[in-house]
């Protein structure tokens, strides 16, 4: 029923953290990407802030040193990116190529959706054949934000790693639509728009490897 296959993406530069690094942020993060209407089982917002405060190594009485701060998911092996932001990635990238792919496919982001998954949960960031324990350094940007009250100048900090490699599976419908090819259209468009934060400093590029296992 699937095609499988490994992808290797080997960032040329900078890749960017992108969850917050204080409480008060993730659970406003959490707060506008939640329905207004939730099924009866769901998990409470305090929940799911508690797990991402356990991602990303929160540490008490931090939170007042980090606001406007982003970070990487971690584990007790080192930092991480996870697959459905990839899957996130590939999706956003399919959207952009479908005219581009001859002969083309109509409603291609909503075909990859459907056929392609990211099947590797937790993708370590490798540097150097081990994975990275710690971001290797923190950017600061003024930027400008729109406010009740009008724009407003603030800061923002983001944590990096240089030239990692994140290898990961993904599983295609073997059903002849998203083919080989297809699949090298959208990372090579993804190799050049980038992943992750902070893309449009160029950022997140990174060349590409697919492999049939």
């Amino acid at each position: 029923m699937w095609n499988r296959y490994e992808v290797e993406l080997k960032m040329t530069g900078h890749f960017a953290a992108s969850l917050p690094r204080t409480r008060e942020e993730i659970e406003k993060m959490l707060e506008n990407r939640t329905s207004a209407k939730l099924p009866e089982d769901f998990i409470s917002l305090e929940e799911l802030a508690d797990e991402i405060v356990e991602k990303v190594g929160i540490q008490e009485g931090e939170d007042e040193l980090k606001y406007g701060w982003a970070t990487f998911c971690r584990s007790d092996d080192g930092l991480y990116y996870e697959g459905r932001c990839v899957r996130g990635h590939i999706k956003d990238c399919a959207l952009q190529v479908k005219g581009a792919i001859k002969p083309e496919i109509k409603a291609l982001k909503a075909k990859v959706a459907n056929k392609v998954y990211v099947m590797t949960d937790i993708i370590p960031l490798m540097v150097n054949g081990e994975q990275a324990k710690e971001p290797v350094g923190t950017v600061q940007r003024f930027i400008q934000v729109m406010t009740m009250k009008g724009p407003r100048s603030t800061m923002k900090f983001v944590d990096y790693v240089e030239k990692p490699t994140l290898t990961f599976q993904l599983n295609v419908l073997d059903d002849g639509v998203i083919t080989e090819d297809i699949l090298s259209a959208i990372f090579e468009y993804g190799s050049v728009h980038g992943m992750g934060q902070e893309r449009s400093q160029g950022w997140g590029r990174y060349s590409y490897a697919i492999q049939k296992v």
